[in-house]
């Protein structure tokens, strides 16, 4: 008895689990979607509108300020050892160019369960569920 075996390439790609295929990128969103809900610090909830998956399956968050909130620590002006400078006639601003230093203070989040590394948490909590949905959207057919 032959036995034909269809390549893995055409297997992966009828299965959308090739890199950067559909399966990859529901992964990426159902990550996102867990993330942007329960995690990431949203106090005017700028982070969670403007986060984007990638062409790469990068979950992006754009805003200048995404690493701090990330990081979780004050970082400040090395040479006025300021987070941000105020003017009531624009608001809060840095230098441009300079690159600020981390501090040892930790930020302070508004929102309930949020912090810094949300990919972390999300992984230790929300992970089997995430693998669950992507699993049963390959046993669909993608459908």
């Amino acid at each position: 008895m032959k036995v034909i075996f269809k390549p893995v390439n055409t297997i992966k790609s009828r299965l959308g689990i090739e890199k950067y295929g559909p399966t990859h990128k529901y992964f990426a969103e159902r990550c996102r979607y867990y993330m942007n809900s329960k995690y990431v610090p949203e106090r005017k909830g700028t982070l969670v509108t403007t986060s984007f998956i990638s062409s790469t399956c990068e979950i992006v968050y754009p805003q200048s300020y995404a690493h701090y909130q990330y990081i979780g620590k004050l970082f400040v002006d090395p040479k006025y050892k300021k987070g941000a400078f105020y003017s009531e006639n624009y608001g809060y601003w840095s230098r441009k160019g300079i690159k600020k230093e981390p501090t040892n203070i930790d930020l302070v989040y508004t929102k309930a369960g949020t912090g810094p590394y949300w990919d972390k948490k999300m992984i230790s909590t929300d992970m089997p569920t995430i693998e669950k949905e992507v699993q049963e959207l390959v046993k669909r057919g993608r459908k």
